[in-house]
């Protein structure tokens, strides 16, 4: 039978996904829409310390939740370790911190994780026999204003990355597409599909600039791959998607 599953775009690179035994959260920070009830186990992913991907307030919504479990980069320990410890005790058993290159299981969730090319983690989740994959940070973060030293590290860097996902099959992506990178903003999202079996990229990191999709749709050089790049058009957009059970 078809089993529904609600993936929804919050803000920024914040997004929930819905299925029937699970809710799973990436990189809330504070803003968008949260549903008033969470009534089935919730995993929260925050995959950097970075203000507009990680803020408390995600321990404030959801300490108290026995069904809430935490999944963090290594850095929000470093940054933020002491202070959860200390305003929330009651988190300690459900919370994981996470290095790079690690596998575990937490309740209906396989999670492995990668290195970023900037802060943290990215994230391979595999629930429900699908696999979702969220980047955080991890792009091709190259700029015209640096030298070309530091691109060409920054390239090197990240291929070796998505190395590490060749010939993954990925059901559903979560990737930057950042406009302040000017020329440069769609060459990761092009090699992140190039290089990975993906088959639905939800593009994320607008920083509020939806104007990003009819930039993406535009693009000749992304062409090949538009049939499988999600139209992100507004804050708290939800999309359904009708999965095999």
């Amino acid at each position: 039978g078809e089993v529904d599953m609600y993936i929804t775009h919050l803000i920024h690179s914040t997004f929930l996904i819905e299925t029937k035994k699970a809710f799973i959260l990436f990189d809330y920070y504070g803003k968008g829409q949260l549903p008033e009830l969470f009534d089935k186990d919730i995993y929260i992913f925050s995959s950097h310390s970075h203000e507009d991907h990680f803020d408390m307030k995600v321990l404030e919504l959801f300490a108290d939740n026995p069904r809430a479990f935490f999944i963090m980069a290594y850095d929000i320990r470093r940054n933020f370790g002491d202070r959860i410890k200390s305003e929330y005790p009651n988190v300690q058993d459900r919370i994981i911190y996470l290095m790079p290159n690690r596998e575990t299981d937490i309740g209906d969730v396989h999670i492995e994780t990668l290195a970023s090319t900037d802060a943290g983690v990215a994230y391979i989740v595999t629930h429900n026999h699908k696999v979702f994959f969220h980047a955080g940070d991890l792009h091709l973060w190259i700029w015209k204003e640096e030298s070309d030293r530091y691109n060409e590290r920054m390239s090197n860097a990240y291929y070796k990355r998505i190395a590490e996902l060749k010939n993954r099959v990925i059901d559903y992506a979560f990737y930057p597409v950042d406009l302040r990178q000017e020329e440069h903003y769609d060459k990761g999202l092009k090699y992140f599909l190039d290089n990975t079996k993906t088959v639905k990229v939800f593009p994320m990191h607008y920083f509020e600039n939806y104007s990003t999709t009819d930039k993406i749709f535009q693009n000749k050089s992304l062409s090949d791959h538009y049939e499988k790049i999600v139209r992100i058009e507004h804050f708290n957009q939800v999309f359904h998607f009708e999965e095999e059970s």
